[in-house]
C-alpha cells in the first residue's frame, strides 16, 4: 500500500487548517509594526490594525446611509408599536385619572412636581405675555383701537359739534394713542402675566378627576391630537436635529475609540461561526489537493 495516499492529504489538509487559521489570526495581529535591526516585518500590523480608520470610515458611512438613516429613525420614532404603547399608557393613565380625588396642587406635590411645573409655568406666561406685547407693538394695536373708537364717537357727534372740535378731537386722539402705547410698553407684560398667574391658580385648584372626564367629554380624540403633536413633533424638531447630527462622525469615532483587543473579541464573537467555518474548509481544500496531487 503506498502510504502517499494517506499522507498527503492529511498533510495537505493539515497545511490548509494552519494556513486559514494563521490567516485569520493575521487579521488582527500584530497590533503594532514589528522591526528588526531596524528593519520593519512584512505583514505587521495586521490588517485590521493598519486599515482600522479607512475601516471605521467605511462601517459609518454604510450604517448613517443604510441603516440609521434619518428615514430610518424618524419611522421607528413613529412606528405602529411605538403608537401602540402609548395608546396603551395613555389609555391607563387616563383611567388612574378619572377615579384620582386629588386637586392637580396635591397632585403636584404628590409626585414632588410643583416647583418644576411653577418655573414652567413663569417662563411660558413670560414668553407668551411678551410676545403678545411685541405683536401688539408690530400690529400697532392701540392705534387701531383708539381710531376706531374716535370713528364711532365721530358718527354719534352732530356734524357741527364735530367741525367745531375737530382739531381737539385730532389732538386728543394722538394723545391717548401716545399714551395707550406706552402703558402697553410699560405695563402690558404685567397684566398679561398676572392674567395668566391667576388661571394658573384656578387651574391648581380644580380637581385631576373632574378635568380628566371634561378633557374625555370636550376632547373626545384627545389621544389623537397627542399623538399627531408628537409625531410632528419628531418629523419637524428632531427631523433637524437629526439633520445637524453627525451620525457617520459619531460612529467612526467610536469604531476608532475601540481597543484593538476589545475590537478583536467583538469580531471574533460575532464572527466566530463563520471563521471557524473558513478554518475548516481550508482543511478541506487542503485534502481535496493532496489527493489531486497524486493524480499527477
Amino acid at each position: 500500500m503506498n502510504i502517499q495516499i494517506i499522507t498527503a492529504p492529511l498533510i495537505g489538509g493539515l497545511i490548509g487548517l494552519i494556513t486559514n487559521s494563521l490567516a485569520i489570526k493575521m487579521l488582527f495581529r500584530p497590533y503594532r509594526k514589528i522591526r528588526v535591526a531596524g528593519i520593519p516585518v512584512p505583514f505587521t500590523p495586521g490588517l485590521i490594525p493598519k486599515e482600522k480608520p479607512r475601516i471605521a470610515h467605511a462601517i459609518a458611512q454604510v450604517i448613517s446611509s443604510y441603516i440609521l438613516d434619518q428615514e430610518t429613525i424618524l419611522a421607528a420614532l413613529a412606528s405602529d408599536s411605538i403608537k401602540e404603547a402609548y395608546e396603551q399608557k395613555f389609555e391607563q393613565i387616563f383611567a388612574q385619572w378619572k377615579e384620582m380625588d386629588l386637586s392637580f396642587e396635591e397632585f403636584l406635590k404628590k409626585y414632588d412636581l410643583m416647583d418644576t411645573v411653577n418655573v414652567a409655568e413663569q417662563q411660558i406666561a413670560d414668553s407668551i405675555s411678551s410676545y403678545l406685547i411685541e405683536k401688539c407693538r408690530q400690529e400697532e394695536l392701540a392705534r387701531k383701537l383708539i381710531e376706531n373708537a374716535f370713528v364711532y364717537f365721530k358718527d354719534k357727534m352732530n356734524p357741527i359739534m364735530y367741525k367745531m372740535g375737530k382739531k381737539a378731537l385730532k389732538a386728543a386722539q394722538e394723545a391717548m394713542i401716545e399714551q395707550a402705547e406706552e402703558m402697553i410698553g410699560e405695563h402690558g407684560k404685567e397684566f398679561i402675566s398676572n392674567y395668566l398667574d391667576s388661571i394658573y391658580v384656578e387651574f391648581l385648584g380644580k380637581s385631576v378627576q373632574e378635568a380628566a372626564v371634561y378633557a374625555e367629554k370636550k376632547m373626545p380624540d384627545l389621544k389623537q391630537q397627542i399623538w399627531e403633536q408628537y409625531t410632528g413633533m419628531v418629523e419637524h424638531k428632531f427631523g433637524e436635529f437629526l439633520a445637524t447630527l453627525n451620525v457617520q462622525g459619531i460612529i467612526e469615532q467610536k469604531i476608532n475609540d475601540y481597543d484593538l483587543h476589545e475590537l478583536e473579541q467583538m469580531i471574533m464573537e460575532i464572527s466566530k461561526k463563520e471563521l471557524n467555518a473558513l478554518v475548516w474548509l481550508g482543511g478541506l481544500l487542503g485534502v481535496i489537493m493532496g489527493f489531486v496531487n497524486l493524480l499527477f
